[in-house]
This record gives C-alpha cells, sequence and structure tokens, in this order.
C-alpha cells in the first residue's frame, strides 16, 4: 500500500508563480516542474506557460488515478496516460490567440515522474530532471530519475554564462537567453543536443524512461523536482539514503529551510553556479507497505 507521508512545493521568487505540480491518489503519486518561461508575456491564460503546462498534467494524471484501483497499472497504462494528456494540452494551446509557430522554444515543456503501485511492484516512469530516492526496510538506498549528470550539466553552463553577464541575474542577460532559448527549442526533437521531456508532442509518451525499484517493505520514497533534489545533486548535502530520513525525521519544511539557507549563503553562484538563485522546489514523502 502505498500511503501519502507529507507534501511540500516552495516557490523559488515568492514575488512569481510556482511552476511546480504534486500529487498522491490511491495507488499513484507524481512531481512535474514546468521548464521557466523564456520571454513574456505567456501565450496560455496562466501566469505562465510553464504553470499551464504543468496543470494540465497534473489534472490528467489526477483524473486517470481516480481510477487506478480498477485497472493494472503497467507501464504501458501511464504512458498512455502521458501521451493523452499531451494530445489534450497540445489542443488547448492552439486555441490561445497567440501561437508563434515560428518560436519553437515557446513551446511549453515540463519534467515529469511517475510512480505507481501495482501487484507488489512500485514502477516508475520519468521525463526530464525530477528525481526519486527511496530507502527499504534492509537499508537499501535508490537514486532513480533524470539523467544523473543534469545538475553538473546546468552547473557548468551557468559558470560558462556567469563569465560574461552578472552571475545574479543570468536570466535577464540577452546572451545567455539566446543560448538558453537555442537549447529549448531542441526540446521533444531528433535534432543533435534534443531531449526528451514532456510537451505538447504526444510521442513524448514513447521516451519516457520506464523502471522499477524493488523495495523491501516497510519502504519510504520521496520524489523531488530538480529544485528539492539539489540537496543531493547539487548541494551534496545529503545521499539518497540521507535525504529520506531526514525527510522521515526532520520533515519535507526543514528540509526546504535547509535548502533555502544554503542558497541564500551563496547568493551570488559562486561556489554553486545557477541560472536562478533559487528554483521552485517541490518534494512528495511516501510509505509502502504490506497491503491490508
Amino acid at each position: 500500500m502505498l500511503t501519502l507521508i507529507e507534501a511540500i512545493s516552495l516557490a523559488g521568487d515568492r514575488k512569481k508563480q510556482n511552476d511546480d505540480a504534486h500529487g498522491a491518489l490511491g495507488r499513484c503519486a507524481w512531481v512535474i516542474d514546468g521548464a521557466t518561461d523564456l520571454g513574456e508575456p505567456p501565450i496560455s491564460s496562466a501566469a505562465s506557460d510553464a504553470a499551464w503546462l504543468a496543470g494540465e498534467l497534473n489534472f490528467a494524471l489526477h483524473e486517470a488515478a481516480t481510477v487506478y484501483d480498477h485497472v493494472t497499472i503497467d507501464e504501458e497504462y501511464i504512458r498512455e496516460t502521458l501521451r493523452a494528456a499531451s494530445e489534450f494540452a497540445r489542443e488547448d494551446f492552439s486555441g490561445f490567440p497567440v501561437v508563434p509557430l515560428h518560436s519553437p522554444w515557446r513551446s511549453p515543456t515540463a519534467s515529469a515522474l511517475i510512480i505507481g503501485e501495482d501487484d507488489g511492484e512500485i514502477i516508475g516512469l520519468d521525463l526530464g530532471d525530477c528525481r526519486c530516492f527511496a530507502l527499504d526496510a534492509n537499508g537499501a538506498a535508490h537514486a532513480i530519475g533524470g539523467p544523473q549528470n543534469a545538475a553538473n550539466d546546468e552547473e557548468r553552463a551557468a559558470a560558462q554564462a556567469g563569465q560574461t553577464a552578472d552571475p545574479a541575474a543570468l536570466l535577464r542577460d540577452a546572451g545567455t537567453l539566446k543560448r538558453l532559448r537555442a537549447k529549448r527549442a531542441l526540446h521533444n526533437t531528433e535534432e543533435p543536443g534534443g531531449y526528451w521531456v514532456f510537451g505538447l508532442q504526444p510521442e513524448c509518451a514513447d521516451h519516457a524512461r520506464y523502471w522499477q525499484l524493488p523495495l523491501k517493505r516497510p519502504a519510504h520514497i520521496l520524489l523531488c523536482t530538480d529544485g528539492l533534489s539539489a540537496l543531493v545533486d547539487r548541494y551534496h548535502a545529503y545521499d539518497a539514503a540521507g535525504i529520506v530520513r531526514a525527510a522521515l525525521d526532520k520533515g519535507l519544511h526543514e528540509l526546504g529551510r535547509e535548502l533555502r539557507d544554503i542558497e541564500a549563503a551563496d547568493a551570488g553562484g559562486a561556489k554553486h553556479p545557477r541560472f536562478k538563485p533559487s528554483d521552485d522546489a517541490t518534494g512528495v514523502l511516501l510509505r509502502l507497505t504490506e497491503a491490508d
């Protein structure tokens, strides 16, 4: 049985919207991280296209989860949920007044990680750089989801951008934005340097990474957007086992405070180069036990 213990979602900038979303319902749970808009104003009716797309997928996953007790939660079912959500989002997005097809970097995308329990197994699919950390009854720790070097790649790119622009305001620098937009335009393409995330291209469902977690119960699972997994992958404050134990012992709010303290102490990014001083940070803590 998969049980929600606690969830948290912190805005990276309290003057702006939170582009993350999350959910836990029945035998499924998920986190979603909308990719920060690289232009204004948004095309959608939301505060940002990133938040709009995260909301679209979040709604679709909640809708699908309401029938999970009556279906087999397997790889194909989750893929089809992702595909249908993308198709609906594409149709909805096309209805907004201005859709600049000549600017592919304006097409909204998001990272997503979804887990489900079926026949005693935990399975997962992910697109982008959300992460899953787990600790089971035998003390076995797992870290899965997203490219393992995603945080390092971003740190290198931010460090390079910071050589010619203010490291504390990279997303306001014209040259940095140009490079980020060129990279964003490669989302969900087969072009060199392209990679797959959730977006308005239904075939993204075919590219979601599938995995299984062999966990001795009782076990605990922490789903994170990259803003929170930075405690492991970027700031190295914890390893996979440590962050799950800390979430259980201290709670997610305390982890959020630790995260923001680390970032405040390095606001200019001298120690940890990054494009934003703080990112939206979302976590969902779950307990896995034997069925009643």
